[in-house]
């Protein structure tokens, strides 16, 4: 049996149940706390594929004869950084098991390998800052392209392709109105009855109910879409979080149906569903004729309305 053996990890591309930032969590257990040398490994780890783990927790619980390790820290590629901590765990398995023939270097040099390809440019950094300082949502899209605000005020460009033409047009770059939705059974209905609200004050509204992480993005990267209106799968956001940073409106309509498999606990459940209230710009719309919401309601940043 191996000395840790992974429960659960997950890459998060974007804000996420345990933080702002994007990252990485890791569950496993262990015959025994290993936590120091868990710490350890990743540390050198990243160092050696050239990544900075941010706010770097490894903690240990007692799990009947041995440990439950979870590891939490931010990073800016997350899926590389999630390849990384598969790689720690391996190398701590055959450390345990005096495996000296395990190979250390190939996927090592492979993950340095994909930190020089993968990463942005000195141009596509600078960009990014620039857009960050102006205040303008970032979003690195599937196909490798870089979205600085969204819908309509978007504008997309190909990191490898900057300096080859003019510079981004500011003036137009911008955020569009952004309602994000979660819950179960009513969710649906809240996400069509919000498009339509928009769309009589004449905006172009884009809907769209059970979006996980790549659906919300390719639909914030949509030109024609003047206002957003995002009926959230839950599953996606414990898997991957979310896409945008700021919400104009967060809408909660209940906790109802199965707890998702991707949550460990109730608590997961329920911090998922109230994810997008601590990213919005005014009084989350809480369903409070729902119970298992009310402890939302403290954490709300600008209150609750019913």
């Amino acid at each position: 049996m191996p000395a840790l053996t992974i429960e659960r990890l997950n890459a998060y591309l974007g804000p996420n149940i345990f933080g702002p930032a994007p990252g990485v969590c890791l569950h496993a257990v262990a015959d025994r706390d290993r936590s120091a040398r868990l710490r350890a490994a990743l540390k050198d780890g990243a160092q050696a594929v050239g990544l900075v783990l941010a706010g770097l927790e490894v903690a240990a619980a007692p799990a009947g004869a041995g440990a439950r390790l979870e590891a939490r820290f931010a990073a800016d590629a997350p899926d590389l950084a999630a390849d990384l901590c598969r790689y720690v765990v391996d190398g701590m398995n055959a450390e345990a098991a005096g495996d000296e023939a395990w190979d250390r270097d190939t996927p090592l040099l492979d993950l340095q390998a994909r930190r020089r390809s993968e990463g942005l440019p000195v141009a596509a950094l600078q960009l990014v800052a620039d857009a960050r300082r102006r205040g303008l949502p970032v979003l690195r899209l599937p196909d490798g392209r870089l979205l600085l605000g969204h819908g309509a005020a978007g504008w997309a460009t190909n990191p490898a392709a900057l300096g080859q033409g003019g510079g981004p047009p500011w003036e137009r770059i911008g955020r569009i109105p952004i309602v994000a939705v979660t819950g179960s059974a009513g969710r649906a209905a809240a996400v069509e009855r919000w498009a339509a609200e928009l769309g009589s004050a004449g905006l172009a509204v884009r809907a769209l109910d059970g979006a996980g992480y790549a659906e919300a993005a390719a639909l914030l990267a949509d030109p024609a879409a003047r206002a957003a209106v995002l009926g959230l799968d839950v599953a996606g956001i414990l898997r991957r979080g979310l896409p945008f940073e700021r919400c104009d409106q967060a809408v909660i309509t209940d906790a109802s149906g199965a707890r998702p498999a991707e949550a460990a606990d109730d608590e997961e459940w329920l911090r998922a569903l109230g994810l997008p209230m601590l990213l919005a710009e005014r009084p989350a719309q809480l369903n409070l004729a729902d119970p298992r919401l009310h402890p939302l309601i403290p954490y709300a940043p600008f209150g609750v309305v019913g």
